[in-house]
């Protein structure tokens, strides 16, 4: 095995291969300072992001051990196109982590897309699943789902809409667009969280490295999910973020959304006022905090007897 350490922040991260049951490759990184232990935090990005997309709230966070993973079809994933992205498979993928890992139990913290990933983990495995935390996704994923006497006129107009720009324009003229929606939340450090999301061309443009193919499909995946059976399964700690742009009115569906999730039994709702979908790029150390809070307010409820592995006891570590 070969390690690959690195500081980021207090924590120094290994890069891990995973190779998944349907043949694609990915990676991710392990943050664990030496003797670190207890349950792991698995980070899940959104949407055309990558695992590095974490690390201004891995850098501020004091539990550890912390996984950051580049979901299929994203960052280092080889999956294409054609690849499986049915959230049960990008389930399944998270869940082959963890046993890659020889984890018995994690903490699950979802943001946008990769909300409604950790939803389906801990509606499937709840006795690998400590607590499950969903950040501006998941419940509120958009459901469009292609069956008997369903309209595909709705989901040809949900696809239509939530379509990305094929971009290559200049990457100067990327970091400005990004610059202007954060305002004053943008900063190097955030930038550098969002360079592997793009591609350069030796012309100076860029695109997403996920491309619009794969983005699609990934789309595709996600509006045949329905989250509110998993939701309603849920028997552990399930934290539920929805981010409220200042200026930005919520629609009566998201007001519905919020609402039914109230209702659940297990679930603790927080609506955060003037905080941007990207809430860990604009507040790391809001989110760092909720998530070490959820670990520290989880711990002894849902223990498990297991001991967490060092880093080096992973099955395949590469350069």
């Amino acid at each position: 095995m070969v390690h690959n350490p690195r500081l980021n922040g207090t924590n120094q991260a290994t890069k891990v291969v995973l190779r998944t049951s349907d043949g694609h490759a990915s990676a991710a990184s392990v943050h664990a300072p030496p003797g670190a232990t207890g349950a792991p935090v698995i980070l899940l990005h959104g949407l055309s992001q990558q695992r590095r997309f974490w690390d201004p709230v891995v850098a501020r966070m004091r539990h550890a051990p912390v996984v950051t993973l580049d979901q299929r079809g994203h960052g280092a994933s080889t999956a294409g196109p054609g690849a499986d992205y049915s959230i049960d498979r990008c389930a399944r993928d998270v869940i082959e982590l963890a046993e890659s890992l020889a984890y018995p139990s994690i903490h699950l913290v979802g943001h946008s897309w990769g909300g409604a990933v950790a939803l389906r983990v801990t509606a499937a495995a709840p006795d690998l699943v400590e607590s499950c935390c969903l950040i501006d996704g998941g419940l509120s994923t958009p459901s469009a789902p292609t069956t008997p006497g369903s309209d595909p006129t709705i989901r040809e107009a949900v696809l239509k809409r939530l379509r990305p720009p094929d971009l290559g324009i200049a990457i100067d003229e990327i970091w400005a667009i990004l610059a202007r929606g954060m305002g004053d939340a943008w900063s190097d450090e955030a930038q550098q969280a969002l360079v592997p999301t793009y591609s350069v061309e030796p012309d100076g443009t860029a695109r997403t490295v996920i491309g619009v193919d794969r983005h699609m499909a990934v789309l595709e995946g996600l509006l045949d999910y329905d989250p509110w059976p998993d939701a309603e399964s849920v028997r552990g700690p399930l934290w539920a973020i929805f981010c409220e742009p200042r200026g930005v009115q919520a629609d009566e569906s998201r007001l519905r959304v919020i609402e039914r999730a109230q209702r659940l039994q297990y679930a603790l709702v927080q609506r955060w006022h003037g905080a941007l979908h990207d809430v860990p790029l604009q507040w790391p150390a809001l989110v760092a905090g909720l998530i070490d809070n959820l670990v520290e307010s989880s711990s002894g409820k849902l223990a498990r007897s297991s001991q967490v592995p060092s880093v080096t006891d992973m099955l395949e570590v590469s350069a």
